[in-house]
This record gives structure tokens, sequence and C-alpha cells, in this order.
């Protein structure tokens, strides 16, 4: 809605309003346009957007009090849409994301062309080369840590127990699962919470990489690591 966007650009400064990206700019007026995704295709959550918004107001230098005077209406007028909760519910929440995005060293990362929301990209806006190069380097990180069974000995007639993937790689995902709760207890967004176990090594239970899906899939088995 274009209210927001003016209300938007009255809290930047002038020298601020190259920073307004296309991606942002359509988010702000447009909200998730839900016909840009298939029926296959994982759709962000409102948090997702908050939380993508707030990192841009903080990466351009906008104070955690302008920012939250201005997201709290944007989120409840326009995210309200893509969510199941009570306005009072977003009011909270919005305030919570934007305490946690101010206070931890969560960088703002557009993915260019294959930002999550599927919002308008441009390759003249100010800030594509770094983006683009940022995230080829963390495509090109996911690729290296691509998943290889460990090699496990030989049966020597001796005794030696073969262990199961899942007993192999038990430990480090018990600590991925602590990694899991203390963001979940944060508010951090699931892809962010993917994005952050996977540029760490963690493997899942079976020692493949984090997705979405699978995160998803854990959450539901343990009822105490949900939102």
């Amino acid at each position: 809605m274009r209210v927001h966007l003016n209300r938007l650009k009255r809290i930047l400064r002038e020298s601020d309003e190259k920073y307004l990206f296309p991606c942002i700019e359509d988010l702000v007026t447009n909200g998730l346009n839900s016909a840009r995704f298939s029926t296959e295709d994982h759709r962000p959550s409102r948090q997702d957007i908050t939380q993508y918004l707030a990192a841009w107001l903080r990466h351009i230098g906008i104070s955690a009090d302008d920012c939250r005077d201005w997201m709290i209406e944007y989120c409840v007028d326009v995210l309200s849409t893509i969510s199941s909760s009570s306005n009072s519910q977003i009011r909270h929440s919005t305030k919570s994301n934007i305490k946690y995005i101010y206070k931890s060293d969560v960088s703002f990362e557009c993915g260019c062309e294959n930002n999550i929301f599927k919002a308008s990209c441009d390759q003249n806006c100010p800030v594509y080369e770094e983006m683009s190069d940022k995230y080829k380097e963390r495509k090109a990180r996911a690729a290296k840590r691509s998943y290889e069974p460990e090699r496990q000995p030989k049966h020597c007639g001796v005794g030696i127990e073969r262990l199961s993937v899942k007993e192999t790689y038990r430990d480090q995902f018990e600590k991925a699962l602590e990694v899991v709760q203390e963001h979940v207890g944060k508010g951090v967004s699931k892809q962010d919470i993917v994005t952050f176990l996977n540029d760490r090594g963690f493997k899942t239970r079976t020692g493949r990489n984090w997705t979405y899906s699978i995160l998803q899939s854990e959450l539901k088995k343990w009822p105490d690591l949900k939102y």
C-alpha cells in the first residue's frame, strides 16, 4: 500500500532514499505476492518478511525506535493477510523480531533475483553486485558441504560393529537441535535457522544438509521446539 511506502520515505533521510531497493519497495507496497508462487514453492511467513525489512532498516542506519514505529502498522495492515495471528499478537511478535534483529549479528542479504519473497529485483540496484557475490559465496559453501557417507571400517571378524548413519550423526544432530531451540526462542525465522545450520556445518539426523522442509519436519517431532 502506497501509504506505508510514503510513511517510510518520510523516515528515510534524503541521502537514504537510494537504499529503497526494488525488493523493499515491492514488499512495502504489495506485501507477499501469492501469484508469484507455485503450489510446490515454499511461501515465506509474516515473520520472514518482518525480519528481512528490520535487517534492511538496521543495515541503512535507521534506529530501532523508528523501525518499530513504522513496521508495527505495516505488519498489522499488510502482513496480517498472510497470518492467522490477531492484531495484538502481530504487534507483540513484530516488537520481538525487531528487538532480536537490532541486538543480533544477523546481516542483510537479499539474494538478488533468488530472494525467497520473489520480490522485484533490478541489476541497477546499488547493492546488486555486493549481494550477488554474497549469494554466490553462500551457494558455493553449501555445495562444498554436499553429503558424503562416512567410510566405515571393514569387518575383520573381531567384533567391529558398523554404526548406522543415524548413530554416526547422533551427537552432532543433538547439538543442532540445541541450536534450533535457542534460535526458535529468539524468534529467528525458519529460513535463517536453516542458513545458520548449514553455514556452521551442522547435519541432519541422516547426515544431510538442512532444508526448510527438514526443519519443519523436525519441529513437528519436538513439541518444545514449535513456534
